[in-house]
């Protein structure tokens, strides 16, 4: 993963031209008002989460904004969720590959954070996400760690590694024709969220299915009753940083 690169607002306006959006089509897909976007659009000061945001928006669509001011079409077939909203979005993004190509899903969950800390415009949480998804796709997760809990039996099927693999350093997930990296980032913020890097390659993602489905035979069976922690409140929401936004409701919606 590179060094984050805040984009500029004439970026902003390139991006949205090769996308052929409009304005309020861009402030639905980064949850800001329109009226954000025109500030940022005219190069006058907005926060960097908010910049963060909306430069994930443009990687998610596949479009390239470098540090020497272009902007094109990424040709790398590499999707970036990150920011504030990069969960919502990246969650949101399954389900659209899943109604192309049915394949159900498959992660690995690497640190307790990355399945019960709450981030995101709506207050959820990886866990919640997973629970709404099992809904439409079938969804396996294994544990790498031990001493990871969930905070309730989950509806999906859930297995533990039979010992701790602490060579798993992030979240992985496979579904379709994408393969999927998840790592905490954005240590600048005081309102950390993951940040998921998505490779459309269908040679990888069948690897990782491959390979997540030789480690599920020698997982053993995940059972919230052998869990020697308490399980978090669900409806305890984490404190909200000098860096968030709230959302605003838009006109053209």
């Amino acid at each position: 993963m590179t060094d984050l690169y805040l984009m500029t607002g004439a970026q902003c306006r390139m991006a949205r031209s090769l996308l052929k959006w409009s304005r309020e089509t861009l402030a639905k897909e980064a949850n800001v008002s329109r009226n954000t976007i025109c500030t940022f659009e005219d190069d006058a000061p907005v926060r960097e989460s908010i910049v963060t945001d909306i430069h994930s928006v443009f990687d998610a669509h596949g479009v390239e904004c470098s540090p020497d001011g272009s902007v094109k079409p990424r040709s790398d077939g590499v999707k970036d969720f990150r920011g504030l909203s990069g969960c919502d979005r990246f969650f949101a993004n399954i389900e659209k590959m899943l109604k192309e190509k049915d394949t159900g899903v498959v992660c690995r969950i690497g640190s307790q954070e990355m399945m019960t800390k709450v981030t995101g415009q709506h207050g959820l949480t990886n866990f919640d996400r997973l629970e709404r998804l099992v809904k439409i796709a079938s969804v396996k997760c294994l544990l790498s760690d031990q001493k990871i809990y969930l905070p309730k039996t989950p509806s999906f099927e859930v297995r533990v590694f039979p010992e701790n693999r602490p060579s798993i350093i992030s979240s992985e997930f496979a579904y379709g024709d994408e393969a999927t990296f998840a790592v905490e980032q954005d240590t600048r913020f005081k309102f950390r969220h993951p940040v998921y890097m998505v490779i459309e390659y269908s040679n990888l993602s069948k690897r990782m299915f491959e390979a997540f489905e030789r480690d599920w035979k020698e997982a053993r069976l995940y059972s919230t009753s052998t869990s020697k922690r308490a399980a978090p409140r669900l409806d305890h929401r984490m404190p909200l940083s000098d860096n968030y936004e709230e959302p605003r409701l838009q006109a053209c919606y």
